[in-house]
């Protein structure tokens, strides 16, 4: 479960390391929940706390869509071989298809766990049973991971379907991330923004994010305040302490508040215009203004996302909706009414190549469904997952282009084969 980065061009999207804010209180003072009015301070830990087991994956809810699919072979003559499908994929043998081949992998450990004869989704026929994406799963446990053997896999295993809806075939692409920050184990001048782990009162857990502070439940870590505020629109993130450790900061529940952004509050104040507005242009706005006027900007946002600790796999995401590790440019974020977890797509769109490119380049990508968004609405609406850290940050940032999507099923249960008109 995550908040996307692009619910809009002002969703809070320009996600990169912050500043230090340097106006203000040496720490983040907060009133007691039960006593107002009492100021406290939250007693520092000693150590960063141990990690907890991660969670086994757990089979997703079935959701229902509410505009049909049309999905169609994507050759344009009846005489084509199905061998030659992707043939007619435009850059097909040009990309570098294994990010999308261990992003499967990590779906089919889901799926070799799931009841053969149940559908991926009831209400989308179109993706069949468990039973019908299972030999392929099977067969990928003997395979390497070499661009050869990724392209003849998906080649061998999968028929390309273009794909239409609510009368179109083009959508919108968006991209997140995992934002990595500095934190501390007691609130400082600097670092004095509480990192919330889930309450376990149920009155608190509903609070408002302005009535929520480092005595409302059990405080992770501290950080900047910007930091911890954009890490919650993420949904998680790598929390990296002064004494060397290094934990996974992974959702863990929110307020069931509404998310509104500061960005487009900044913009309706007449404080920046739409083409001004960017995560460093709100950074320079909260360090301008002040410690106060930062916090009721923050506080105009009154979802709050809590937190639990998790231990960072080599070389592994955080995980999705799906409950797997998300993938650098192999995951992405759907509508799992229209698409069910785990499933593939193959995208023609424009990636940006680094931070502020927002022209980019033509582009396409294979990738797996994993993960969801409460932006994330619609058959042809994705958020791609561009990794960790700044980099991968500032590119996700200025991601948001239009996006042309070519669904795989398994080849015996794809549509025969016929001309498109």
């Amino acid at each position: 479960m995550r908040l996307s980065v692009l619910a809009s061009l002002l969703c809070a999207c320009f996600l990169t390391a912050c500043a230090t804010v340097d106006k203000g209180p040496p720490y983040f003072p907060t009133e007691d929940v039960e006593n107002p009015g009492v100021i406290v301070v939250a007693e520092p830990l000693e150590t960063p706390p141990p990690a907890p087991e991660i969670p086994a994956p757990r089979e997703p809810e079935p959701a229902l869509p509410e505009e049909p699919l049309i999905l169609e072979p994507i050759i344009v003559a009846p005489d084509i071989e199905p061998n030659l499908w992707y043939d007619t994929l435009e850059g097909w043998q040009e990309a570098d298809h294994r990010p999308a081949m261990v992003a499967f992998r990590r779906s089919c450990e889901s799926f070799l766990k799931a009841d053969s004869e149940k559908p991926l989704n009831p209400n989308l026929p179109e993706y069949g049973h468990y039973r019908d994406w299972i030999p392929s799963c099977e067969r990928l446990q003997f395979l390497g991971n070499s661009e050869r053997e990724a392209r003849a896999f998906f080649e061998s295993e999968f028929a390309p379907l273009t794909l239409e809806a609510e009368g179109k075939k083009e959508g919108l692409l968006t991209g997140y991330y995992e934002p990595e920050i500095d934190v501390r184990l007691a609130p400082d001048r600097t670092f004095y923004e509480p990192i919330l782990a889930e309450p376990k009162k149920k009155s608190v857990l509903k609070l408002p994010r302005a009535k929520l502070n480092a005595t409302s439940s059990r405080v992770i870590a501290y950080g900047r305040p910007i930091d911890v505020f954009f890490m919650q629109i993420q949904g998680s993130g790598r929390i990296k302490y002064k004494e060397g450790r290094s934990l996974r900061a992974a959702y863990a529940n929110n307020n069931g508040r509404p998310y509104k952004s500061i960005g487009k509050v900044l913009v309706d104040r007449g404080e920046m215009t739409l083409e001004q507005a960017s995560k460093q242009s709100i950074e320079k706005w909260m360090k301008d203004n002040g410690y106060v006027k930062m916090r009721e900007l923050m506080n105009q946002n009154p979802r709050y996302i809590f937190f639990k600790e998790q231990a960072i796999g080599d070389g592994e995401g955080p995980r999705g909706a799906m409950q797997v590790p998300l993938t650098d440019m192999g995951s992405i974020a759907i509508d799992p009414r229209y698409h069910p977890y785990g499933t593939l797509a193959w995208l023609e769109t424009t990636l940006p190549q680094k931070g502020g490119d927002y022209r980019g380049k033509p582009a396409r990508i294979l990738v797996t469904a994993q993960d969801t968004g409460s932006a994330i609405r619609g058959p042809l609406r994705g958020d791609l997952f561009f990794g960790s850290g700044d980099e991968a940050g500032a590119r996700a940032g200025v991601m948001k282009h239009p996006v042309r999507w070519t669904i795989f099923v398994p080849k015996h249960i794809a549509p025969q084969t016929s001309p498109i008109s």
